[in-house]
């Protein structure tokens, strides 16, 4: 393609100015002079890219991509068979995986001057795989079913895990990097539509009849392709020609698509503002991902020129030429745990095999250990955090594994203390508050970009796929933004039409809200009266959870001592306490993170027969009970209570829903429909065994 040819004319001018002439030899590898340039023993500079002729690059390329030399066989040949019989489109773009870490491998001062100066070196590597190509096609058994695709590129993989390739984050890129091979990750917040550009095109000189290229200029923001004003040629005596005209067919047009990617928020520090940058994604890799997607990009960092503004400085922006893309949506309620943890974990429970739900209510009290009490609180808000098993029915319709949470109660109780403290032990949480909260802001926006195009702008249901959306002050947030969840927290999407762009996100999410009572919660009325939520979104909520703040003298003074007790001594706030009436220290807030993500990778429950029963038998007593509340006794009630068992069964660490997880499901069920464990919630250190 054209970057190839551009590659070429740099390295011979710069071979010009070289002094001696470079030879090359497959046996002995590169030399210049007594030295090889690539190898050991050479006296030019290491990292010296113009010492070296194009054709030992792509030479040096083929004998890595054939496996010449290396320590193991190579798999990008595999890769290039594959592409030449099973693809039948010859027009089209594909890629080729190639592991930075082996190319290092085969030759470190290789695999480094790619690195630096990967946008003179790529050319290179990509005819090596067309050459490579076609000797594949010449020798292989089924040549004849195999077809060259002339459009391959080599797509970049596990660069070395060094702070000057690997940035940690958005924030980490510097002018320093601009022209270097990085890899940086980030969540997709905006994606723009693929486009068509023309990357090259040839002219004629009308005098002289001489015949060159011409490329976009990728430094300027609209990427135009200037037509010359002076022709090239190379003649003693100058052509001042001034009138060119475009060759017919000479036109090379490029599938083009911007996204935006931001900081991952999970990563980001209490104040710090999440940082973005543009990635531009080029023939195989449009439409690779969509807003929501947390991405992994290797590319080329760039600089620049933002649009003319008047009266207005111009300034340049930093733009990422992505190579590869590689989508870690597996990853986001997930993360790697260590053995020794997981060991600690196993031996945990093996000590408490006898007393299952005495462990389990240690574990309990881990969560938000500031707040006193409160047992029966934080254990369905631990087992929204797990979640249960989600599948697929015959007819390939998803059924959410995802629980959400509803928490109704006075001021004053901690509901926002424990959003923070659920948003902390989730890998992946977005938290907002319903002030000023809109419809838009919770799903996807729909803003023109520069060029004044539509493009979507993800939410904070969208940026929370995957993970936990913690809502505050639920009640703020007006009726008809409110129903906009619907679909979000029960089919797990959303789809969206707007300024003609119609698309589906998913919202593969657990929903966590609070809110405040409508005036004093009155017992006798219902739930949906009293917080002033309709059926259809209450009956969406796995957990409806109230907390009262009622008279208790006993109950008072054991709050009033939690909090004294932690000021006496040192005259500073309150910290967590550091033991348990239960089994001794607390597990720290990022054990606790390690267990439940562990937990939700190692388990999936099934039910038992014992399980069913149960939870059939709830489920058609709830059904016929007189005092049937419509809004919480649907079949939604049934799917709930399964996965509420189920996660019960991970935080018990065992693979089957025995009968304890079924009662246990259904304690926690009885305790936010009936009007005694309502008033009583908040006064209990512990839960009654099954």
């Amino acid at each position: 393609g054209q970057c190839r040819r551009r590659g070429e004319h740099e390295l011979d001018q710069a071979v010009k100015r070289a002094k001696r002439k470079r030879e090359f030899s497959s046996a002995q590898g590169w030399r210049r002079g007594r030295g090889g340039a690539l190898g050991f023993g050479s006296m030019a500079p290491p990292y010296d890219h113009e010492a070296i002729h194009p054709h030992e690059y792509v030479e040096a390329f083929e004998r890595f991509i054939e496996g010449k030399g290396g320590k193991s066989p190579n798999p990008i040949t595999a890769q290039l068979v594959d592409i030449a019989i099973e693809e039948l489109d010859t027009m089209g773009h594909y890629g080729v995986e190639i592991d930075l870490l082996s190319l290092l491998d085969f030759n470190q001062r290789l695999g480094t001057i790619l690195i630096q100066y990967p946008s003179t070196i790529l050319p290179f590597l990509n005819d090596a795989l067309l050459k490579v190509q076609h000797k594949i096609r010449e020798t292989h058994e089924n040549k004849f079913l195999m077809e060259v695709k002339e459009l391959i590129h080599a797509r970049l993989t596990h660069p070395p895990s060094c702070p000057s390739v690997r940035k940690p984050n958005v924030s980490s890129l510097r002018s320093q990097d601009v022209g270097r091979l990085i890899q940086v990750q980030g969540t997709v917040v905006r994606a723009g539509l693929i486009k068509t550009l023309e990357s090259e095109r040839m002219y004629e000189c009308s005098k002289c009849k001489h015949s060159f290229r011409v490329y976009t200029d990728t430094s300027m923001h609209n990427s135009t392709l200037t037509p010359p004003s002076s022709c090239p040629s190379n003649r003693q005596k100058p052509c001042k020609s001034t009138s060119f005209a475009v060759v017919e067919g000479s036109r090379v047009c490029r599938d083009y698509q911007e996204i935006k990617i931001q900081e991952q928020i999970q990563t980001l520090e209490v104040g710090s503002i999440p940082r973005n940058i543009l990635v531009v994604l080029e023939d195989d890799l449009v439409d690779k991902c969509k807003p929501g997607d947390d991405i992994e990009v290797v590319g080329v960092l760039k600089t620049r020129w933002k649009g003319l503004v008047k009266e207005a400085r111009p300034d340049l922006e930093m733009v990422l030429a992505a190579n590869h893309v590689r989508v870690r949506n597996e990853d986001k309620s997930c993360c790697s745990v260590a053995e020794d943890l997981v060991r600690e974990f196993e031996a945990f429970w093996a000590d408490n095999n006898q007393e299952p739900l005495r462990a389990r209510d240690h574990i309990v009290s881990s969560v938000c250990p500031q707040l006193c009490g409160m047992t029966k609180v934080k254990l369905p808000l631990l087992l929204c955090l797990i979640g249960g098993v989600a599948r697929l029915d015959p007819s390939g319709t998803r059924i959410r594994g995802e629980s959400h949470c509803l928490l109704i109660g006075d001021p004053g109780l901690g509901k926002s203390q424990l959003l923070k403290c659920a948003a902390k032990l989730s890998n992946r949480a977005v938290h907002t508050t319903g002030i000023g909260t809109t419809s838009a802001g919770l799903t996807v926006t729909a803003q023109r970009d520069a060029g004044g195009e539509w493009v979507l702008e993800a939410g904070a249901l969208v940026l929370a796929d995957g993970g936990l959306c913690c809502i505050d002050e639920f009640d703020s947030i007006k009726e008809s933004d409110r129903t906009t969840i619907h679909e979000a927290m029960e089919q797990q999407t959303i789809s969206v039409a707007k300024a003609g762009l119609v698309c589906k996100l998913n919202t593969r999410t657990t929903v966590l809200a609070a809110t405040n009572p409508k005036g004093k919660f009155n017992l006798e009325e219902s739930i949906s009266v009293n917080c002033a939520m309709g059926t259809p979104l209450l009956s969406r909520f796995d957990i409806v959870m109230a907390m009262l703040d009622t008279r208790d003298e006993e109950w008072d003074m054991q709050v009033s001592s939690h909090i004294l007790q932690s000021w006496q001594m040192t005259g500073t706030p309150p910290t967590p306490a550091l033991s348990s009436p239960l089994l001794g220290k607390h597990w720290d807030m990022n054990k606790l993170k390690m267990y439940v993500s562990h937990v939700k990778q190692r388990f999936s429950p099934t039910l038992s027969a014992s399980s069913e029963a149960i939870l059939t038998a709830y489920y058609k007593h709830q059904r016929n009970g007189s005092e049937r509340n419509a809004a919480r006794t649907t079949i939604r009630m049934l799917e709930s209570m399964i996965r509420l068992a189920q996660a019960h069964a991970r935080l018990c660490y065992h693979d089957e829903v025995s009968a304890d997880d079924a009662v246990a499901a259904v304690q926690v069920l009885e305790s936010c429909q009936s009007p005694e464990s309502m008033n009583q919630g908040l006064h209990v250190q512990g839960i009654d065994t099954p």
